[in-house]
């Protein structure tokens, strides 16, 4: 029984799509309803920020089931601009999803996992290792969450529940795409241009796909020795 939160799209949605065909039961929660049916996949619609809805979710499918066997800590939404402008209510957003998102729904999963082990993935970011300009809000967050795996690996590995965190690099995914049109509005950057920089920008001269991210998350939660790893997929 797999739960992925942000699993309408991008990296979400491929990794439930590749946890069921592995077998897996998978819930997706999310605020946004997926673009079409998922196979062997089930939306719970739910805002990781609110914590009382989320909770009411990840217990839901505790309850139906008996158990969480995988949570993978997906859901994130992307900020970038001057950091001098960063207003109180873009702060709340970011944290409220990436951060407080991804704690909340650990708090919430753990408990149901305790009787059988289980596997708890985050994702991460390449900023969660590796700072960038005009991407402070976003990469604050990352960072956070990264440090929280550790924290968390180290005392839930004990009861047999392993906490790690992969962290893509460039992505082709919807916020990808929405982080450089940003860039390309407030900075009057040109489109083609930065795409062409993004692609050759790492040693693997290519975005990254979801699919291949989802490869290594359902690999990650499946390893028993892998606790409280931080693993970049991100082309070098």
């Amino acid at each position: 029984v797999c739960i992925v939160t942000g699993g309408s799209t991008g990296i979400g949605a491929a990794c439930c799509a590749t946890l069921a065909a592995a077998g897996a039961v998978v819930y997706s929660v999310d605020v946004a309803a997926p673009p079409a049916a998922a196979p062997g996949v089930t939306h719970l619609a739910c805002d990781v920020s609110d914590v009382r809805a989320l909770r009411k979710a990840i217990g839901a499918v505790a309850k139906a089931h008996g158990r969480v066997d995988v949570l993978v800590s997906n859901a994130g939404v992307w900020h970038g601009g001057d950091f001098e402008a960063v207003d109180e209510r873009a702060f709340d957003r970011v944290v409220g999803v990436n951060l407080k998102g991804t704690f909340f729904a650990v708090q919430a999963a753990v408990p149901h996992m305790r009787d059988r082990g289980g596997a708890v993935v985050i994702i991460g970011s390449d900023q969660s290792l590796v700072g960038k300009p005009e991407q402070h809000l976003y990469g604050c967050t990352k960072g956070a969450i990264a440090q929280l795996s550790k924290s968390l690996a180290a005392h839930y590995a004990p009861a047999g529940i392993r906490v790690n965190c992969v962290c893509p690099g460039t992505i082709d995914t919807p916020l990808m795409h929405g982080a450089v049109a940003d860039f390309v509005e407030k900075k009057g950057a040109n489109a083609e241009e930065l795409y062409a920089w993004l692609e050759t920008a790492q040693p693997l001269p290519r975005l990254g796909t979801p699919a291949e991210v989802a490869a290594l998350v359902a690999c990650v939660a499946k390893i028993p020795f892998c606790v409280g790893s931080v693993i970049s997929v991100d082309g070098g």
